[in-house]
């Protein structure tokens, strides 16, 4: 009964994104810009059902000429019923003849959130309620070397503040051993080397994407935990019809963390992009790895579908790494194409695992 409501719940996104509030389109050369702001609702299994206002621009940087992808910028306000508030902007910005790529994250949130403690074995009585206040700014800037290769710098700085822990009744969490119960404060900074020879950023229908980048919080630039963190991500996207009305997709992620971890900067299982049908963080560790794929299709002019199974783990150290308590997920999902003229996907995704379930509705692609 609760998932027929939330789908009752979710009906008014599909009307809201079928019929915006106001959509706007300039000529830039031959590419068509497209601003959206509508009224957004949306749904995961970490927030519930979240309520606010959105605004999404696609365009192409003064100069970019048809052979440069498009870029994107999305701007939200949302409330969850789980009395959750976030203000995100998401810039990915990519200059003429795609030299130059600049992408960003800005967000604040107040994040009441559920945690089940560290390792591939935590059980569902492990389950005690946090509340913490965010504040990240992330930034990347990639300049392209050659052949779609493009190397740069990361930085990141983040402060996590009023964190809270309680049991389920709402009496205080004793354990004062989790790292960062008392907040912290990370500046990194890294480098990434990409690989990108995908032909769009919002919804790609062929060739690759892979990158290795790396996050280091050093004591000495005011980092309360200093540790490292590294990223590969590797993805793959076969066309299967030369109209691109179906791709089948390949995703595989891993993190790996070394030093003194705080708890919300572990290596996170599931969430809305991987490992759909697991609460993000119902397994945290240093090391996670995950993989999926999805088969898309196109059905009918704006409207879609997808189907996806994925599987995943995290550890400690690297001798400790067993399957013993397989985790994996799978499920289906629709899809409805805010722009025609340069694809970005409103998506409904439901997901269903081992150890949980969840329905998922926000814009773009999971990978």
């Amino acid at each position: 009964m609760n998932r027929i409501r939330t789908w009752i719940a979710a009906l008014p996104v599909i009307l809201f994104c079928i019929s915006p509030l106001y959509a706007q389109e300039t000529e830039r050369e031959a590419y068509q810009s497209k601003k959206v702001i509508l009224p957004f609702m949306s749904y995961t299994p970490e927030t519930s059902l979240m309520g606010g206002g959105l605004m999404m621009v696609q365009f192409k940087p003064l100069g970019a000429g048809i052979e440069t992808r498009a870029s994107q910028l999305i701007l939200s306000g949302i409330y969850s019923l789980n009395r959750q508030l976030m203000i995100e902007l998401t810039p990915n910005v990519i200059l003429d003849g795609d030299e130059w790529l600049f992408e960003g994250r800005y967000e604040y949130s107040f994040f009441p959130d559920n945690y089940w403690g560290v390792g591939p074995f935590t059980g569902k009585n492990d389950e005690i309620n946090v509340e913490f206040r965010s504040i990240q700014f992330q930034q990347a800037v990639l300049k392209n070397i050659g052949n779609d290769l493009y190397t740069g710098l990361n930085v990141r700085w983040v402060r996590l503040s009023g964190v809270q822990f309680s049991s389920n009744d709402g009496e205080p969490f004793p354990d004062k051993i989790i790292s960062g119960r008392n907040g912290s404060r990370l500046t990194g900074a890294g480098f990434s080397l990409r690989h990108d020879k995908r032909n769009s950023i919002t919804y790609p229908t062929e060739k690759h994407y892979l990158e290795l980048s790396t996050l280091h919080y050093p004591r000495l630039s005011g980092s309360s935990h200093p540790h490292s963190s590294f990223l590969l991500d590797a993805r793959k996207y076969y066309g299967l019809k030369e109209s691109s009305t179906s791709v089948l997709a390949f995703h595989f992620q891993a993190r790996f963390k070394s030093g003194n971890v705080p708890f919300q900067e572990y290596s996170l299982l599931g969430g809305r992009e991987i490992m759909r049908g697991y609460f993000e963080g119902r397994f945290r560790d240093a090391n996670a790895a995950q993989i999926q794929a999805e088969w898309r299709q196109i059905l009918y002019k704006r409207i879609g579908m997808a189907v996806f199974v994925s599987g995943g783990e995290v550890w400690n150290r690297f001798k400790d790494f067993n399957l013993t308590n397989p985790k994996y997920s799978g499920g289906a999902g629709l899809r409805f194409n805010l722009n025609p003229n340069d694809t970005s996907n409103l998506r409904i995704d439901y997901g269903i695992g081992k150890h949980g379930s969840g329905i998922y509705i926000t814009i773009g692609e999971a990978f």
